[in-house]
C-alpha cells in the first residue's frame, strides 16, 4: 500500500483548518510501522465502526484516488492501526484492522480497502459441539478465545459468575452473544482481545474509568430521538430448576413504570444465578429498546467509544436524558474534515447519569473534542503512538 510518486512525509493534514480553528490529520501504521506517508494526498475518506457487541466486530473502511494508477497493490491479510484527530491536540487511536477486502472502482478510479477488527474473523464461526460443567463465564470464554489464538479481558467479578452446565451446539461467535444476553454484558475482538465487560458500566475493562460526557444543543449538528411503543409488562420472570427440591422456581426483575402482565422468559437455567442474570439482562435489553437516538455532533469527535455514556441537558423534553453509545461511527473525509455519528440506547439500568459526582462528567466547551480535555497518559489514545 505505498504512493509510488510520492516522497515520504508526516501524518497529512487538511491545508484549510475548520471554523473552530482545528486541522484534522489521520495516521496509519502498519506493524508498527508509521505507514502515513505511503497515503499522501491519495486518502479521500476513511470510516470507522465502533460497535458494543451484539455479534459484531468493529470495521474500517479506507478510500483511496487511484487517479494515476501509482498507488502499489494492497492485498488482503494485512494489518494496519488507525488514528484520527486534530494536529492542535493529537490522535485518537480507533482500532487495528486486518483488510478483508480490497476493490478497485472506476470512474474516477479509486480503491476501498475494507478492514474487520484483528481477531474477530479467527472467532470460530461454524457451529461447535461443547458441554461446559461448573465451568465460570472466564473459563468458557477462555477457552473459546484460545481457540482463536485470542487473549480474554474480562472483569474478574464476571469471569468468576459461575455456570453449572452449559452446551454448546452453535458457533463460538453465538455463544459469546448468547453469554451477553445472560449477563447483560457486551462481547466483542478487538486488537486481538476477546473483551467481556458489563454494559452501562462506567469502568473500562482494565479498571479506568469512562467519564460521562455531556453535551449541550451546541454539539449536536442533527439529531433523532425515538421513543418505542409503550412496554406494559411489570417485570421480567425467570426460572431455575432446583436440584435440591426438584421444583421449578421463579426470580423476577422489577420494570418501574410498568402495570401489565409479566414477560416471562421461556428458558429454564440450571441455578438461580443463572436465572437472576437472564432476569436482570432482559430487563435492561426492554429499557434499553425503549428509546433510540441518533446525534451526529457539529465537531467530529474521534475519542467517543462504543458503549460510553452520555448526558444530553439543556435541549426539550423528550430529548434530554441518558444515552448510552451502541455504535459510534467517525469519518474522515478529505473535503471536509472528521464528522462523528453517534447511535445510542436509553440505559439498560435505568440511571439517570445526571445524579451522578461531577468528577464524573466530561464537559466539553462548543466546538471542543473532548481530545482537548481527556488525561495524555500513554496509551490513553490522546497521543500520537
Amino acid at each position: 500500500m505505498k504512493d509510488q510518486g510520492r516522497p515520504s512525509g508526516r501524518p497529512f493534514c487538511l491545508e484549510a483548518c475548520v471554523a473552530t480553528g482545528y486541522t484534522p490529520i489521520y495516521r496509519i501504521y502498519n506493524g508498527g510501522v508509521d505507514i502515513t506517508d505511503h497515503f499522501n494526498d491519495r486518502t479521500t475518506k476513511i470510516k470507522v465502526d465502533l460497535t458494543s457487541g451484539g455479534g459484531e466486530g468493529d470495521r474500517c473502511e479506507i478510500e483511496l484516488d487511484d487517479r494515476d494508477w501509482r498507488i502499489a497493490r494492497p492485498f488482503g491479510g494485512e494489518m494496519i492501526q488507525v488514528w484520527l484527530g486534530y494536529k492542535e491536540i493529537g490522535l485518537a487511536y480507533l482500532g487495528t484492522y486486518t483488510i478483508d477486502d480490497v476493490i478497485f472502482e472506476g470512474m474516477p478510479r479509486s480503491i476501498q480497502l475494507t478492514g474487520t477488527s484483528t481477531g474477530f474473523n479467527d472467532i470460530k464461526k461454524a457451529p461447535q459441539i461443547a458441554n461446559f460443567s461448573n465451568k465460570t463465564v472466564g473459563d468458557i470464554l477462555g477457552e473459546m478465545a484460545s481457540q482463536s489464538g485470542l487473549q480474554l479481558s474480562i472483569p474478574s467479578d464476571l469471569a468468576g459468575r459461575q455456570i453449572p452446565f452449559k452446551n454448546q451446539q452453535v458457533s463460538n461467535l453465538h455463544m459469546i452473544h448468547e453469554l451477553e444476553r445472560m449477563f447483560g454484558a457486551v462481547g466483542k475482538v478487538a486488537d486481538g482481545n476477546l473483551v467481556f465487560v458489563p454494559r452501562d458500566s462506567t469502568e473500562s475493562v482494565s479498571g479506568v474509568a469512562l467519564p460521562t460526557l455531556v453535551l449541550h444543543p451546541e454539539h449536536f449538528g442533527t439529531w433523532r430521538v425515538r421513543y418505542a411503543g409503550r412496554n406494559d409488562a411489570s417485570e421480567v420472570k425467570a426460572a431455575y430448576w432446583d436440584k435440591d427440591q426438584h421444583i421449578r422456581k421463579w426470580i423476577s426483575s422489577a420494570l418501574p413504570g410498568g402495570d401489565g402482565d409479566p414477560f416471562t422468559i421461556g428458558q429454564i437455567f440450571n441455578s438461580q444465578m443463572e436465572a437472576e442474570a437472564a432476569a436482570a439482562a432482559k430487563a435492561g435489553a426492554i429499557k434499553r429498546a425503549s428509546v433510540e437516538a441518533i446525534f451526529d455532533l457539529a465537531k467530529g469527535d474521534p475519542w467517543i467509544r462504543d458503549a460510553q455514556t452520555i448526558l444530553v441537558t439543556n435541549m426539550r423534553d423528550g430529548i434530554n436524558g441518558s444515552y448510552v453509545v451502541e455504535k459510534a461511527t467517525h469519518t474522515y473525509i478529505k473535503s471536509t474534515g472528521i464528522r462523528s455519528s453517534l447511535q445510542c440506547r436509553a440505559p439498560g439500568d435505568g440511571v439517570d447519569y445526571s445524579d451522578r459526582a461531577d468528577d464524573l462528567f466530561l464537559r466539553p466547551m462548543p466546538g471542543e473534542p473532548m481530545g482537548g480535555v481527556l488525561p495524555g497518559a500513554p496509551g490513553s489514545g490522546n497521543e500520537a503512538p
